[in-house]
């Protein structure tokens, strides 16, 4: 009997932040939204520009049009 197989090994979500511009100390807060598969490896991806909040983790939901 075959086992299930996975066809994404890590799912993904998108997580959503409260952001504020680390170059810009007079910009307003934005809600920002990245998909990755952590929150640590959506932290880098935006950290670098940006302080966080986290806000959201949402499942990212595939389409399937059968």
């Amino acid at each position: 009997m075959a086992g299930s197989q996975h066809t994404q090994t890590h799912p993904k979500f998108i997580w959503r932040f409260l952001a504020l511009n680390r170059h810009d100390k007079k910009a307003k807060p934005r809600r920002l939204s990245v998909e990755a598969a952590t929150e640590r490896d959506a932290r880098r991806i935006l950290a670098p520009h940006f302080i966080l909040s986290l806000a959201a983790r949402l499942p990212v939901v595939e389409v399937s049009h059968a």
